[in-house]
């Protein structure tokens, strides 16, 4: 997954999903340079977590 494909992912969840997208966006990008693999098993686990964790959309 692309950072571009998780900030369309985070645009859809709720705003405690923006928000925790903001604040850790630095640390995806630079675990990114560090270790690819990790960092988007890493994203997809709080994508998937935000997921369940948001309320529905009305």
């Amino acid at each position: 997954m692309t950072m571009e494909e998780m900030k369309n992912e985070a645009e859809t969840s709720s705003m405690v999903s923006m928000t925790l997208y903001a604040v850790m966006y630095p640390v995806f990008n630079e675990l990114e340079r560090i270790n690819l693999s990790a960092a988007q098993t890493l994203r997809a686990a709080f994508i998937k977590v935000g997921k369940k964790r948001a309320p529905p959309m009305q």
